[in-house]
């Protein structure tokens, strides 16, 4: 691989000063995927090679998937997950779903879910993530569960009185325990975009509203408003109220709650969009929205203005394109009313009386997501002047009522 020498443009990615707007600013200038080959890696990393030939999924993912095989299982299995897993929410919650439904009902398969990132549940404590604190070390209490569990099928010491299911609910910032994940005692509702902004159960009987933002390429929505050096975890309980006050970023609210709401297991986004490109990302994020006289967490050392906060309780981005198949990539027709549906992974999460439930969409989450051109493109293998503004369009009517199907938990 050849030396890459840094220009003086890159050396601003060295400097701490104005670090968000430097490392933005990197990956602006990096321009489209392609360029990081040619610019940095040159043409000895296989394996990225190998990902950037396989944008679909092909055989060559398909391949690689474990699901399928996780049959026949006779070990007791515990699979752990956090919910801020950046890494990968997405395995625990099919590795156990998987073993669930392609073996016998009479295995040991059990899945416990905590309020951690990526493999923390495994060091120090897990008091906080971010600017959330739960009030408790999560882990004193797995760690107590885990060695039950190993007692048990290693040494035969003591009971098996596990749960099916152990998890941590983030709203309550409490362990639960349920027979089954998700648990049976839900109800699958939707809950509506309204016009001006609303967001309700109730589905919406007007016929011609939607609304619309302006997506530009070159001025994306970062995932975070904090400066950091690297990307951390703590974007995943992050306060949002930097996004909802752009002008490309939809928001939608409900009233304050008169009493808590539960939601739980996986959430699906169903939107009806139109774009003026061939192609668009659509990033939804379910967030919590605290009282505005919330007081502060006293052990909170940044000092965090709670009031008003809006918890980040669960994102996901779909890239349009795919919007039916991951297989077989589709254009938008510009102009035309498309429906775009896909799960956003599971949560535990009560909504409190006195907060809010709010809905972000958006079109760029950068640079936690690589831009799209906006254009119906290999976006790994696409050019700089294939990247274009566009208009997208939401709609919450009578017609084409865009909404989140949830699971609520029957009181």
């Amino acid at each position: 691989m050849e030396d890459h020498v840094l220009n003086q443009p890159d050396k601003e990615i060295l400097d701490f000063h104005g670090l968000w707007r430097t490392a933005t600013n990197f990956f602006i200038r990096l321009g489209p995927v392609k360029n990081i080959v040619e610019k940095y890696f040159g043409d000895t990393i296989a394996f990225w090679n190998q990902l950037v030939s396989h944008p679909d999924y092909d055989e060559y993912w398909k391949a690689r998937t474990p699901l399928p095989h996780l049959k026949n299982i006779t070990p007791a299995v515990l699979t752990v997950g956090g919910w801020y897993d950046a890494e990968d929410l997405y395995g625990p919650l099919k590795t156990y779903r998987a073993i669930e439904t392609q073996n016998s009902p009479d295995i040991s398969n059990r899945l416990v879910m905590g309020p951690w990132s990526h493999g923390q549940w495994n060091a120090g404590k897990a008091e906080n993530l971010g600017n959330i604190f739960w009030g408790l070390d999560a882990n004193e209490y797995f760690h107590e569960l885990e060695y039950k569990f190993f007692s048990y099928y290693l040494t035969g010491e003591g009971d098996m009185d596990l749960a099916e299911a152990t998890i941590f609910n983030t709203g309550t910032r409490k362990w639960m325990t349920y027979d089954q994940w998700p648990p049976s005692n839900t109800d699958m509702r939707q809950l509506y975009f309204q016009p001006g902004g609303g967001l309700s159960f109730e589905k919406p009987t007007n016929r011609e509203d939607f609304n619309e933002y302006i997506s530009d390429p070159m001025k994306p929505v970062p995932y975070q408003e904090d400066i950091h050096l690297r990307r951390t975890t703590q974007y995943m309980t992050g306060d949002q109220r930097f996004a909802s006050r752009r002008q490309d970023v939809l928001v939608y609210s409900s009233e304050i709650l008169s009493e808590e709401i539960t939601f739980t297991g996986p959430l699906f986004a169903h939107l009806y969009v139109s774009t003026t490109g061939t192609d668009a990302d659509f990033i939804v994020k379910l967030i919590d929205v605290f009282p505005d006289l919330m007081p502060d967490y006293p052990q909170n050392s940044k000092d965090v203005p709670m009031g008003g906060y809006q918890k980040l309780v669960r994102g996901e981005v779909m890239r349009g394109k795919y919007r039916n198949s991951f297989e077989n990539p589709e254009p938008f027709i510009p102009g035309e009313t498309a429906q775009v549906r896909f799960e956003l992974q599971d949560v535990a999460h009560t909504f409190k009386k006195g907060h809010k439930i709010m809905i972000q969409i958006q079109s760029s989450w950068f640079p936690l997501v690589d831009r799209n051109p906006q254009k119906f493109v290999d976006i790994y293998h696409c050019n700089e002047d294939d990247f274009q503004v566009a208009t997208h369009r939401v709609y919450n009517n009578a017609l084409y009522p865009s909404h989140i199907e949830v699971k609520v938990i029957k009181e």
